[in-house]
């Protein structure tokens, strides 16, 4: 990923410590702000650098202190562009800078939301149980569980760090980024995991069923059909794997 200077620019040390900085945006959450304390902390080097003084500094900090919300990650998309209309308006055209930030909530949230909490997570979650369940080695199960880790955070770090690079490129044009087309190949590759997770889990969970006793057979029915109610008439998906988690503790105890 290459990264085009404005006239102002931002160096790799900055651009990676508001990729550390942004791992935090959630760390001060509120009623009252949401994450704008977070994300206020994020730009706050930006701030140091292009104020002129210490009033000046004070008065950025303020107007970024206001309320804000977004998808954790996709909160990135903001951060970089702000950082450039900042550098380039800064104690010119204040008020256009946040409501450009304000129309940046709703679509961060919602694709945001879509393509991590929908998608990638449910996905990660369910690779990370096929393992559980496959592995006999707690070894095996050990590394599965470590290969999940990094098969989820590299997007999402991916996320971050574009996100902050694209905002900054694209300023007030970031919302052409935000396009879920932009995201489909990522989303198809974890919609493929989860269905493949998902048909090894049932499988499993058959095959258990059927070798063990006939509690656990009328069991998996229930779950199963329960599960696959609310997955299709109610559109929920941690509902259903929690029943499932549930009925199999119950199991295990008789």
């Amino acid at each position: 990923m290459k990264f085009s200077e404005t006239k102002y620019g931002l160096t790799l040390p900055e651009i990676l410590g508001m990729l550390w900085r942004s791992f935090f945006i959630q760390s001060v959450w509120n009623f009252k702000s949401m994450v704008s304390v977070g994300f206020c902390f994020v730009l706050s080097p930006i701030g140091q650098k292009i104020c002129k003084n210490k009033e000046e500094y004070v008065a950025f900090l303020k107007r970024h202190l206001g309320f804000f919300n977004a998808h954790p990650y996709f909160a990135s998309y903001a951060m970089g562009a702000i950082a450039r209309l900042e550098q380039q308006m800064h104690n010119q055209d204040t008020e256009t800078i946040e409501r450009f930030k304000n129309a940046l909530i709703s679509p961060l949230g919602a694709i945001g939301d879509r393509c991590c909490w929908a998608v990638l997570r449910p996905a990660a979650l369910i690779f990370g149980l096929v393992g559980l369940a496959y592995y006999e080695s707690l070894d095996l199960k050990s590394l599965h569980l470590l290969l999940t880790f990094v098969l989820y955070n590299i997007p999402h770090i991916h996320i971050r760090l574009k996100g902050i690079i694209d905002g900054y490129q694209s300023g007030f044009d970031i919302y052409k980024k935000l396009k879920i087309e932009n995201f489909e190949k990522l989303l198809n590759f974890f919609k493929i995991i989860g269905i493949i997770g998902l048909g090894m889990l049932i499988a499993w969970n058959l095959r258990e069923a059927l070798t063990r006793h006939w509690l656990m057979l009328l069991l998996f029915g229930i779950t199963f059909t329960v599960s696959l109610w609310l997955k299709m008439k109610r559109r929920m998906f941690y509902t259903p794997v929690l029943i499932s988690l549930v009925l199999a503790i119950v199991c295990g105890v008789l």
